[in-house]
């Protein structure tokens, strides 16, 4: 159950405090610049969690998918959608890779 909390840490840690002005303001302009900031909020689950390649591929390709579906063409509506899809991918590769 610590991993559960520790991967919501970090996806806080990757999609807010780690996520430049620059990232939030351009990121549903360009797929570049959508994969600069998944890439960055990866990395905070591969420095600070144990989990496996696949789980970090999840991770990344479904933050790479999400983001742009509210930031380029507003399918996500709001903020609390994205963040719920975003915790809902964690916990459902806690419970297929863990």
């Amino acid at each position: 159950m610590d991993l559960i909390f520790n991967l919501i840490a970090c996806h806080f840690i990757g999609d807010f405090a780690l996520q430049s002005n620059f990232l939030a303001n351009n990121k549903g302009k360009s797929w570049e610049i959508n994969f600069y900031h998944a890439i960055t909020y990866t990395s905070t689950f591969i420095l600070f969690s144990d989990i496996s390649l696949t789980f970090y591929s999840l991770i990344f390709f479904s933050h790479l998918i999400i983001d742009p579906l509210k930031a380029k063409y507003g399918i996500i509506k709001t903020i609390y959608t994205d963040q719920i899809l975003h915790i809902v991918i964690l916990v459902i590769g806690y419970y297929f890779f863990v």
